[in-house]
């Protein structure tokens, strides 16, 4: 199965390397906040690749920050919950103990 899932990367690298090679025209990236009535900030001319890598980089920083806060998020509702149901036991456990033992019943010989 590790054959396989090597075969997938070298693969998915082969396709950035040719994307890479055949985009390698330069664009230069305009944002919309005028700082002024004329010019716009405007980055300086990169090739078409690197715009489209670092964006896929970026969504994926974004997406693995975005779980692993979700991650410790879960992780410390669990450990509230596991803490919750250890108190409820030794709390269960006081009131059985502080309970007054019932006699038997009395069992009748037929």
């Amino acid at each position: 199965m590790k054959w396989l899932s090597t075969l997938f990367w070298m693969f998915l690298f082969l396709l950035v390397v040719l994307f890479s090679i055949q985009n390698r025209d330069s664009v230069a990236l305009r944002f919309g906040i005028p700082f002024t009535v004329e010019t716009w900030l405007e980055t300086p001319k990169v090739p078409v690749f690197l715009v489209f890598i670092s964006g896929l980089l970026l969504g994926l920083l974004v997406s693995g920050f975005s779980d692993f806060y979700r991650r410790y998020q879960l992780k410390r509702t669990l450990r509230q919950n596991r803490n919750l149901v250890e108190e409820l036991r030794k709390e269960i456990d006081a009131l059985r103990s502080s309970m007054p033992r019932r006699a038997p019943f009395p069992q009748e010989d037929l």
